[in-house]
């Protein structure tokens, strides 16, 4: 095999595998959407699809993982092209949770599919979630384009996210200590912000390790 064709066989295996990351990244961000929306309009049926789903995301990190150990194996990267590896690796667990905890949400959808809910906690849920999908979706597309501007931004973008799920959790135990009959709903919408929350940290996460791979060389090899 000559030099020339080796390289271009590298340089295919490491854009298919990110690629193939980035697709994974669509994949979680679409579970977490169908999440809340089962949630919010109480859709058993969607939120059981979601739950189902979670193998595919299980599927894919296994997958991804063993492509990724594939490449370190084969080619023996070194510097530059090893912390891009290592990076798909990290970034590929934090889909994996991310995909978990949609499928949670979903799962406690299902229980207080039948439960009244509180319209304002209701609405501020949407909006801690319309947040925390832009985070995502800001995460993976600096991760495909290699943006260090905009991964660097991701943090200031947590902060607001930690501010509301912290409002919404106040607004939460208020209505618990008002309310003995809603207590066990309202755990579950409890845990449903909490999940959301942790979605946005693994974001961030992602935003972190696109920010030092960026920094690591410029622009990173596709």
């Amino acid at each position: 095999m000559s030099l020339t064709h080796s390289v271009k066989s590298y340089e295919l295996e490491l854009q298919t595998l990110a690629s193939s990351v980035g697709a994974m990244g669509d994949f979680a961000g679409a579970q977490f959407a169908d999440a809340i929306q089962a949630l919010l309009a109480r859709d058993v049926n969607l939120a059981q699809r979601v739950i189902e789903q979670d193998r595919q995301i299980d599927a894919l990190r296994r997958d991804l993982s063993a492509a990724a150990a594939t490449v370190i194996v084969r080619r023996q990267p070194v510097a530059a092209d090893l912390d891009e590896v290592l990076a798909e690796l990290r970034i590929v667990e934090d889909l994996e949770r991310i995909g978990d905890l949609a499928k949670n949400i979903a799962r406690r959808a299902t229980i207080i599919a039948d439960e009244p809910l509180t319209a304002d906690i209701c609405d501020k849920i949407r909006g801690l979630a319309i947040l925390t999908s832009g985070q995502l979706r800001n995460a993976i597309d600096a991760y495909v384009a290699h943006d260090a501007a905009k991964a660097q931004a991701m943090p200031k973008d947590d902060d607001q996210i930690d501010a509301l799920h912290a409002e919404i959790f106040a607004d939460i135990i208020a209505l618990m200590n008002a309310s003995q009959a809603q207590i066990a709903p309202l755990v579950h919408l409890l845990f449903c912000a909490k999940n959301i929350e942790r979605i946005a940290d693994h974001a961030t996460h992602i935003g972190e390790v696109t920010l030092q791979s960026a920094r690591s060389h410029q622009p990173l090899r596709r």
